[in-house]
């Protein structure tokens, strides 16, 4: 029961009103960002529209990712992103993906976020995630060519039922043959996940081969690098680095990095560098990227832990 209570609440929170209905007061936030479904009765195999949009300061930067990048299971038709529209001091940017599910079941649109800046501000904006129900209406849509057709009377039953007492009691041993497999195969642990240290060193070879240190525009790489170290922050410390702003990912830095000089120099070197790269759009050289992932790469192995962590 609470399950069911807690998707109806999440269904109706994603099937807000159009954006023109969101007119009231006008935003004093940086940056506000919105998502709905045009409808709340999804049926199989029937396209609906889902709308992201980003209410944002005229002077603000403000980066969003790709809305259909993380959506799995819905199938994307289509995507319309329209130039922003000025409204006063500020910007209005809507993103329509026009999505359908392929089969009956609930599927989750996952919410997105990116980081702004306004001056010296900084800061994020998102939204949650969407549940999906798609279920089936029944109807004409269905019923056709149900119709009961060329009915013939019942033959006579047979009365030797000792095939039908066979064949169900070899059904019955088929299914707990089957059952018992599958209990088996649920029961064998799952391998564990790569350590962080690995994740993120591999994560920086990628980034070096795949040429973006040398594009002409250097947003995307010093976003990748920011991301790498900070992701593995999280995942080493626990530090919720990823949605936090460079001032706080450096107050809330561990004990074994704040209390090593260099290490904590290293992290406020490529957080603070890649924010004037991404957001001020400062040129910067081949070497400095270079520089910035030998810091990335210094405080991974430098934290690495000698012994396994469990």
């Amino acid at each position: 029961m609470k399950r069911l209570l807690l998707l109806c609440l999440v269904l109706l929170a994603g099937c807000s009103p159009p954006a023109d209905a969101w007119n009231g007061e006008e935003s004093t936030e940086a940056v506000t960002v919105r998502s709905w479904v045009d409808r709340a009765d999804v049926v199989p195999g029937k396209a609906f529209w889902y709308t992201v949009e980003v209410d944002q300061a005229a002077d603000a930067v403000f980066e969003l990712p790709d809305p259909g990048a993380d959506i799995k299971g819905l199938q994307i038709l289509s995507i319309e992103s329209p130039e922003p529209e000025p409204a006063g001091d500020r910007l209005l940017i809507r993103h329509k993906l026009k999505l359908k599910a392929p089969l009956k079941g609930t599927y989750a649109i996952p919410g997105v976020e990116g980081t702004w800046r306004r001056g010296d501000a900084v800061g994020t904006a998102g939204t949650g995630p969407i549940l999906i129900e798609a279920k089936r209406t029944g109807g004409e849509e269905e019923g056709a060519g149900d119709e009961l057709r060329d009915l013939k009377p019942p033959a006579e039953p047979d009365p030797n039922r000792a095939p039908l007492v066979a064949g169900g009691l070899g059904l019955l041993v088929l299914l707990a043959v089957i059952g018992l497999l599958l209990r088996r195969r649920k029961e064998e642990p799952a391998p564990p996940p790569p350590p962080a240290w690995d994740v993120a060193l591999g994560a920086v070879q990628a980034l070096e081969r795949s040429g973006a240190l040398t594009a002409a525009d250097q947003g995307p790489a010093a976003y990748e690098i920011s991301a790498i170290l900070r992701r593995y922050v999280e995942a080493r410390f626990g530090v919720t680095a990823w949605r936090m702003t460079t001032t706080e990912v450096l107050r809330a830095l561990p004990r074994d990095i704040a209390s090593d000089i260099k290490l904590e120099a290293a992290v406020r070197d490529v957080l603070e560098a890649s924010d004037r790269v991404k957001f001020a759009r400062d040129p910067v050289t081949h070497a400095e990227m270079e520089g910035w992932l030998e810091s990335v790469r210094l405080v991974v192995r430098r934290t690495t832990p000698r012994e396994p962590v469990a």
